[in-house]
């Protein structure tokens, strides 16, 4: 079987020597599975978190010449950090005949492995303010002190230079300008090209559209609230408007006719959920019987023009999901992952980075005792004592490389794990946080068709089967039940315990 490596390092966190270390380990597990390495791929002082990375991109597209069925990498953090990227790379990689594997996260082929990983990630996050604790406190005083803390810059401000947000001379007054037009019956569509026409760019250099501009105005910023994660502090930056400028904006966006009404209620599937018909994302909207009753549900953004794909009630596909989701945290999968956790505690202790730097450091150590017995024997020169200098920064240098390997390493409790994992399968079903939680520990994304769905789990790279004698059921109850729905789409509650199987399907 044919495989290529492919390495990384980050220049604010790694040397060139987690290069070698990582492809010593790679051939190392090459060779032990009969792989033969055919070629190596590098990306010198670049981030996971982004794709734009020209060898791993190089990769990418080699992978369509059918030279090689495997990438071998030294931890799946080498590969991508970032889930939405990880997914979407693995997609073109499996239709190409080409999967990723790890060489230190000993991670089984089967549906459990599959499972594993994506749990691992929820884990690995459970876990992981031990190893930021002094990011997050930072980042905490930051938001204590109302600060920029990361990420785009919101169009109307800029940040001086202690950083704290300031109204921005030459966009503040744009954003007063797109307040006060849409108050005065302005719509979207003619802000929208106006500001196009003019060169205005959003705070992230894109042309202006309509839902930028709503989600930019339904923003509290703009009328001085700072928000950091669950923390929220009003009249803490400079506002841009008034309470009564951004409250009328508000009621005007929410009385304007749109073909569908947004919804007030948090849609858990959100995000996730799309069409199966014509892939397009899935909304949460509301509708209202000739009884005067409101029923919330799932229905396409393409629909009614261009997509016929009934709406489907929140409550009912919401159940069903994460009944799903909890049948898949078994004590199989549960005890898959206790597995893995245990081999990442091991693999942890010394790693192929900081077992390098330790050698390095005995034979630095080595060469400094033998310049100084030269010394000692009447050798002195200034050529000895230059080296000897070199010597002690070079030691000083991987001593401070080690202790920062070393701080990376932890170890995780399986007990506390076990704990963790149980209390995610047997949580308050009831609970809108649990609810939250499962979702975005088992889901990457959602199909839904006509009878059933596809569940595409978190990490993952190859394809389940459907539950044929439910996708059955499901046929003849919708053979028997054609016109068992309301007028705005939502199946009946004596419905509800049927109309919906689902296929596992691993992406």
């Amino acid at each position: 079987m044919n495989a290529v490596i492919y390495a990384r390092y980050s220049s604010d966190k790694q040397n060139e020597m987690s290069i070698e270390g990582q492809i010593r380990k790679c051939k190392e597990y090459a060779e032990e599975h009969d792989m033969f390495v055919v070629q190596e791929y590098i990306d010198r002082a670049q981030t996971a978190t982004t794709d734009k990375r020209p060898n791993f991109l190089r990769m990418i597209e080699d992978s369509e010449y059918g030279n090689f069925e495997v990438i071998l990498v030294y931890q799946l953090d080498r590969f991508a950090r970032n889930k939405n990227d990880s997914g979407y790379y693995k997609k073109i990689l499996a239709r190409n005949g080409v999967k990723v594997v790890s060489a230190m996260e000993h991670i089984s082929n089967d549906s459990s492995g599959v499972i594993t990983e994506g749990l691992l990630e929820v884990v690995n996050e459970y876990f992981s303010q031990q190893l930021s604790e002094k990011v997050t406190r930072g980042m905490n005083l930051r938001a204590e002190q109302f600060k920029y803390n990361g990420g785009a810059v919101n169009f109307g401000y800029t940040i001086d230079s202690e950083g704290h947000y300031i109204p921005d001379k030459v966009t503040a007054p744009i954003v007063v300008e797109i307040f006060e037009r849409i108050a005065d019956g302005d719509t979207m569509k003619s802000i929208v090209e106006d500001l196009n026409k003019r060169g205005i760019k959003t705070s992230t250099g894109s042309h202006f559209k309509k839902n930028s501009l709503q989600n930019m105005v339904r923003n509290e910023k703009y009328r001085g609230v700072y928000k950091y994660g669950e923390l929220r502090y009003e009249d803490a930056i400079p506002r841009l408007v008034s309470d009564e400028l951004f409250y009328e904006v508000q009621e005007m966006l929410g009385t304007h006719k749109h073909s569908h009404r947004p919804a007030i209620e948090e849609y858990l599937l959100s995000g996730k959920l799309y069409c199966g018909r014509c892939r397009k994302e899935m909304v949460g909207t509301s509708g209202t019987s000739h009884t005067g009753r409101t029923y919330r549900y799932y229905t396409c953004l393409n629909s009614p023009k261009k997509c016929d794909k009934k709406n489907v009630k929140k409550e009912y596909l919401e159940d069903i999901v994460m009944e799903t989701c909890r049948n898949e945290l078994s004590d199989e999968i549960i005890d898959a992952v206790l597995t893995s956790v245990r081999e990442q505690n091991e693999n942890d202790k010394e790693t192929a980075l900081a077992s390098m730097l330790a050698t390095e450091i005995k034979e630095t150590e080595k060469k400094i005792s033998r310049i100084i017995d030269q010394i000692e024997d009447g050798q002195g020169s200034v050529m000895l004592a230059d080296r000897l200098r070199q010597r002690e920064d070079e030691l000083s240098n991987l001593r401070l490389q080690l202790k920062r390997e070393e701080a990376k390493q932890i170890y995780i409790e399986p007990d506390t794990v076990r704990a963790f994992l149980v209390s995610l399968r047997n949580g308050d079903i009831d609970s809108i946080d649990y609810r939250k939680m499962l979702v975005r520990a088992i889901i990457d994304r959602i199909y839904l068709y006509d009878d059933h769905f596809k569940l595409l789990l978190n990490h993952s790279g190859r394809k389940g089967k459907a539950n044929s004698d439910r996708v059955k059921e499901v046929e003849r109850y919708f053979d028997s039940n054609s016109s068992t729905t309301t007028s705005c789409g939502a199946p009946r509650e004596r419905d509800t315990h049927l109309g919906i199987s689902f296929a596992l399907t691993y992406f």
